[in-house]
């Protein structure tokens, strides 16, 4: 054999070797998923959920728009005063904030909406929710929806408001009946309404509009409203299509992956590929919350936990946790999660959760333990361990004795390991630039 054969052969097989490895990485690449979370009865049964069901669970977050305010001139209107601004700059649908953040979730072929206001007030990290995505990621927002709503979601979609556009175009538009007069006009976001009330065929721009709209009496409660509406317009086009069948589906999962910052694997989107043409939208709700005035914030949205819970029970036909009184036992929470402060996070939750303060101690171990965030508790506090089991959704270890702190005998520890980090919001980024109103 000559020696241009033999380098000819070797290349050959290099070549294979090559596209053998590749193929190996795209079939793990279309394979692999999240690690899944795995539902406590308690969770089942707040969800109505059978072990046997299929189950999946989303946070989606919809980037607002972003636009710089350093490059606008001032209108001038009689008197001298500033009626508007000539904007020159430059806009993104790339928003630092989330201007919609929801909760989805996938029972069987029921798919459920739950809305969460994104002025809802974080006490602990003393900003709203839609600064989550921010100043932690969209991790931190998954883990801070998790615990407002008591149930783990594996999944989460942030998506920008070009998604609106490109879905419904790549269907052909939707038909929407517009509750109300839409007119706004904000020359700084680019952003120019007007909608007569009724039915209305729209295509993507107009429904990217349909979603933004909040000047009403009740604003973003309304604009919430109009999700759900969109939501349901976007289904029932999906069901007359019959997107299985139909060469609109890779057109729509390329839209998904081109705008949408997600964990989402192929291999979900295949599980919920052949499920579009069944899914029907069974309930669509927004969170429940109440205006309190906090001293030096000024009114602010919150939410009550019990109330929290009833409404997952009566949204998702659950039934409610039994919530009993914090035990008396002192709880220990140690940081073991290598960030500084996390224990003084989980002890404000618990906090206002309703757990007196002088029930809770903490320490920082200046360790990192990569076990996962746990419970542990002697014999005696056995018991006692399921409340907070129940309020952190962390699973929990039976030990013979737990040594002592500040001269005490403890009974029950909550350990946090490296899994615990993702929920600790991070602090804010000085930004020159802003949000479009």
């Amino acid at each position: 054999m000559s020696r241009f054969a033999t380098l000819r052969n070797a290349r050959l097989l290099m070549l294979v070797g090559l596209l053998l490895a590749l193929a190996g990485l795209a079939g793990y690449w279309l394979t692999r998923d999240v690690r899944r979370s795995t539902l406590s009865q308690d969770q089942r049964e707040l969800l109505g959920l059978d072990p046997s069901t299929f189950h999946a669970s989303f946070v989606v977050a919809g980037r607002d728009i972003f636009y710089s305010k350093d490059q606008a001139d001032p209108i001038y209107g009689e008197g001298g005063k500033i009626v508007g601004w000539n904007y020159q700059g430059q806009t993104s649908t790339a928003g630092i904030n989330t201007d919609t953040i929801l909760y989805v979730d996938i029972k069987g072929n029921d798919l459920t909406m739950v809305l969460v206001p994104r002025d809802l007030y974080l006490r602990d990290a003393g900003y709203r929710i839609n600064g989550v995505y921010f100043r932690n990621g969209p991790d931190a927002l998954r883990g801070r929806i998790s615990a407002l709503l008591g149930v783990p979601i594996d999944y989460y979609a942030v998506i920008k408001i070009d998604i609106f556009q490109d879905l419904v175009d790549a269907l052909g538009g939707v038909d929407i009946n517009v509750p109300y007069r839409m007119y706004y006009n904000d020359n700084a976001g680019g952003l120019h309404i007007d909608f007569q009330p009724g039915p209305m065929h729209m295509d993507g721009s107009d429904a990217a509009k349909f979603v933004r709209y909040r000047h009403t009496l009740r604003g973003d409660i309304d604009r919430l409203d109009n999700v759900k509406r969109l939501a349901y317009a976007l289904l029932g086009r999906v069901k007359q299509l019959n997107v299985r069948a139909v060469t609109k589906a890779p057109e729509l999962v390329d839209t998904f992956f081109k705008d949408v910052e997600t964990n989402v694997s192929p291999a979900l989107v295949r599980q919920l590929a052949g499920r579009v043409g069944s899914l029907q939208l069974k309930e669509t709700a927004t969170l429940p919350t109440e205006e309190v005035a906090i001293d030096g914030v000024g009114t602010v949205l919150q939410v009550d936990a019990l109330q929290i819970n009833r409404f997952m029970a009566e949204t998702f036909g659950g039934t409610p946790r039994a919530f009993v009184e914090a035990p008396g036992t002192r709880l220990l929470i140690s940081n073991r999660s290598g960030q500084a402060g996390l224990e003084d996070w989980f002890r404000g939750r618990l906090i206002g959760l309703g757990v007196p303060a002088d029930r809770i101690v903490t320490r920082d171990e200046g360790v990192v333990d990569p076990t996962p965030t746990r419970l542990l508790a002697t014999l005696p506090a056995w018991q006692d361990a399921d409340y907070y089991a129940s309020l952190l959704h962390a699973s929990k270890q039976q030990v013979d004795r737990l040594g002592s702190f500040e001269r005490q005998n403890v009974e029950l520890e909550l350990v946090l390991g490296s899994d615990a980090v993702a929920m600790v919001p991070a602090p804010a980024t000085p930004t020159r630039a802003s949000s479009a109103p």
